[in-house]
């Protein structure tokens, strides 16, 4: 048998990631095994267990993947030299879009059954998506746009709002589209809600 180029293992690790996240999402946590994985892959278990040795790797894997693919998308924002309103909706609109389109599986971010070094390593990947959106927001107060006292509370806030947005939409059955649904959070992230006196 022919070894598989880097190219290939990468592809191979891919398709796997994306059968352990079809999974996960279509049949939940206590369904993603191993035996599961693989067969969803279309492979088997042993191939399974030469790109990851426990189920915890796979899922740090996982989610590793999707935290490093949104800090990438936010940081081109940020880095795009975009006016500051632009930054912020385009920013906004990339949060809505990734929980949209992971919106089956985000909700199990925070309650991972990882420990140790594992844990640690996936919240370093949280952390710094957090700092992405920091980046961007800081990008919008130096152009006048914000006043932040704290960037990272401020993108810690602005996560939640995407994250809410998407969880309302699902529990109470509205499809707003994306642009509405961004529209709306860039005037509670500025406005608030108080009663203009």
């Amino acid at each position: 048998m022919k070894a598989l180029t880097e190219a290939q293992k990468r592809g191979k690790e891919l398709e796997i990631l994306q059968a352990a996240t079809r999974v996960l999402s279509g049949r939940g946590f206590d369904a993603l095994t191993m035996d599961e994985v693989a067969k969803e892959a279309g492979l088997a278990k042993g191939t399974l267990f030469l790109y990851y040795n426990h189920k915890e790797d796979l899922i740090l894997a996982m989610f590793s993947a999707m935290a490093e693919t949104l800090a990438k998308t936010i940081n081109g924002v940020a880095s795009a030299g975009l006016p500051p309103e632009e930054t912020l909706r385009k920013t906004i609109c990339a949060l809505l879009e990734h929980f949209d389109k992971k919106r089956d599986i985000t909700g199990y971010s925070g309650g991972l059954p990882l420990s140790g070094p594992r844990k640690e390593a996936l919240r370093a990947r949280f952390s710094a998506n957090m700092e992405a959106i920091a980046a961007a927001l800081t990008r919008c107060s130096a152009d006048g746009l914000l006043r932040l006292e704290d960037p990272l509370f401020a993108a810690s806030a602005l996560f939640g709002l995407c994250r809410g947005s998407t969880s309302y939409a699902r529990a109470a059955g509205h499809k707003l589209p994306l642009e509405e649904r961004a529209r709306r959070i860039t005037g509670i992230f500025l406005d608030g809600t108080r009663k203009k006196r």
